[in-house]
């Protein structure tokens, strides 16, 4: 054989070895929780899981006030190349709900984390730690104990941790180790305290932190057991049987007593035969100590009979609940639903969504509406939208359409057989909206809002649509100090085409500007909802806007007094 020729194939076996072994897969990462919340901005990141065998080619985060935000909108990118990374971002909107979601791109494409919330803080209102109470301790044993809190209200910054702390001393805080963590937001919660010793006087708060601080509940005290010379098994009982399926169910147990010794597992068994064991293969195992528990039933068979028993272990032994019995339904089909009405439509968005009555006995994971210029829109269109999950009646924003045009809707909903469809309707949108000119007027009286620098006045006005994307700035008093109008800035990228400028004023008083109906580009913007937007600075800000219509009828607009602008009067004139 040539020697060449024999060079050659031996290459290319090896290159085919190597594109079949060396695949490029997505990136995969998680999003950060938002913290240090502002009415304006926020810090969050992500952290990278695998890079996907390639170099990213970008990371950073998106944000919008819909859910699943992508990089075609708001987007900040991090340049640390860092696996765990953080930004701040600008520009927000006060009192208002974000969607953020970390993003990394390679060869392959983009791929994002888990959708993640936050509301900005309320202008004008300032945000303060939040308000709980504790819950009294129950499940008390000679280690471990039960306890928990109630957040009634978040201050107006969102919680970003929650839990119990104790001490044997009095007013315990979460600077202690002795702490537990559960979840974030407001509302009821659950703590187990656990690693306790017998016979000992424990003092317990519930506390909450959110960007401003930790707030802490009232303080609950309670003694430990004594230790138990001869422990016994644990007393419980089975919980009802619910959310029966052909395939699954839930279920779960309250342990009313430890025996005397610490609870190492627990859980639910079950049998087509009376008193199921956990001698069987056929349990869960959902954590330890006292309290209650739920737990999830899998892999039943349809239209069967079972019976469950709910279970607790100790060093004595295995004590198990009442045997409840239950069949599970027959074998699941495809949600059936129908198709809402369509409402508020305009020229590029509409308002439907669905009511699913059944969801065939297999748990909806996915539902939402669906359209098209054509009839029979499916969910393998990118036109949709994905509104939860569950049985029920759901709202669907339809957006992105096109003026003056046909479109056809379903509703659909998705379970582990597949996806049903509701019925279709139609609607159309309106007529594309018309560039009307004219002058719109603002006057204000700006006011300090309390800071401690001078010159004192740093001050901006500006246009932005109802979305909040920026149009034109049109007066603006920060040469030297632009940073600090901290929503103009970046929301304006500095802009300030045809705007009124000039250096920091040395005094509050009138200021007054106007706008023609154009953009930074010259060229006249479509008739519809804008905002007039002001900020001022003087070492605290301010921002408040204010929306008005733009079309052929005239507006006057006297708003209220405000944080930072007294005075206010805005007209339209066409």
């Amino acid at each position: 054989m040539n020697f060449k020729f024999f060079i050659s194939i031996l290459f290319g076996v090896l290159l085919l070895n190597s594109c079949t072994t060396n695949q490029t897969l997505s990136p995969k990462l998680t999003t950060l929780t938002a913290s240090q919340v502002t009415i304006n901005s926020a810090i969050t990141g992500g952290a990278l899981i695998t890079d996907g065998g390639v170099r990213i080619l970008e990371q950073g985060v998106c944000w919008d006030t819909i859910p699943n935000p992508t990089i075609t909108k708001n987007k900040k990118v991090d340049v640390s190349g860092k696996s765990v990374f953080s930004d701040t971002i600008f520009g927000l909107k006060p009192n208002k709900v974000y969607h953020i979601r970390a993003f990394a791109t390679n060869f392959t494409g983009t791929s994002y984390g888990k959708d993640e919330t936050f509301t900005t803080l309320n202008a004008g209102i300032p945000a303060t730690v939040p308000v709980l109470s504790t819950n009294i301790v129950v499940f008390i044993g000679t280690t471990t104990a039960q306890s928990g809190g109630n957040i009634t209200a978040d201050g107006g910054s969102s919680i970003i941790s929650r839990g119990v702390c104790w001490s044997t001393s009095a007013n315990p805080t979460n600077a202690l180790s002795t702490k537990t963590s559960d979840g974030t937001g407001i509302g009821s919660y659950i703590s187990n305290l656990t690693g306790l010793t017998a016979s000992t006087l424990y003092h317990v708060r519930a506390y909450a932190t959110n960007a401003i601080g930790t707030a802490y509940g009232n303080e609950v005290t309670f003694t430990t057991l004594a230790p138990v010379t001869n422990p016994t098994v644990p007393v419980l009982f089975t919980n009802s049987i619910t959310s029966i399926g052909p395939t699954s169910a839930l279920s779960g147990g309250v342990t009313t007593s430890d025996g005397g010794s610490t609870i190492t597992s627990r859980g639910v068994c079950w049998s087509t035969a009376s008193n199921p064991t956990i001698s069987l293969s056929t349990k869960t195992s959902d954590g330890t100590g006292p309290g209650s528990f739920s737990s999830n039933i899998t892999g039943l068979s349809p239209s069967t009979t079972y019976h469950v028993r709910a279970y607790a272990t100790n060093s004595t032994g295995t004590g198990y609940g009442s045997d409840l019995s239950f069949t599970t339904t027959a074998t699941a089909t495809i949600p059936t639903l129908t198709t809402n009405a369509i409402s508020a439509i305009t020229v590029s968005s509409a308002s439907s969504g669905g009511t699913i009555s059944t969801d065939g006995g297999s748990a909806v994971t996915a539902r939402g509406v669906c359209w098209s210029t054509s009839s029979g829109a499916t969910v393998a269109l990118s036109t949709k939208t994905a509104d939860g999950s569950g049985t029920g009646s759901f709202t669907s924003s339809i957006t992105g359409l096109s003026g003056s045009t046909l479109y056809y809707v379903r509703a659909y909903a998705t379970n582990a057989v597949g996806t049903a469809y509701g019925n279709e309707v139609t609607f159309t949108t309106s007529a594309g909206s018309s560039n009307t000119t004219g002058t719109l007027s603002v006057s204000v009286l700006t006011v300090a809002p309390g800071g401690g620098y001078s010159p004192k006045n740093v001050v901006a006005i500006w246009i932005e649509t109802n979305a909040g994307v920026f149009v034109k700035s049109l007066l603006v008093y920060a040469n030297a100090r632009k940073v600090d109008l901290t929503t103009w800035y970046p929301n304006s990228a500095g802009n300030v085409v045809n705007a009124v400028t000039g250096a920091t004023q040395s005094s509050n008083t009138t200021r007054t500007c106007s706008w023609n109906g154009t953009d930074v580009n010259g060229a006249v913007v479509v008739d519809g909802t804008y905002l007039v937007c002001m900020n001022i600075a003087d070492g605290k800000t301010a921002f408040a806007s204010f929306p008005f219509v733009k079309s052929t009828a005239a507006v006057t607009l006297t708003p209220a007094n405000v944080a930072g602008f007294s005075n206010i009067s805005i007209s339209w004139v066409h």
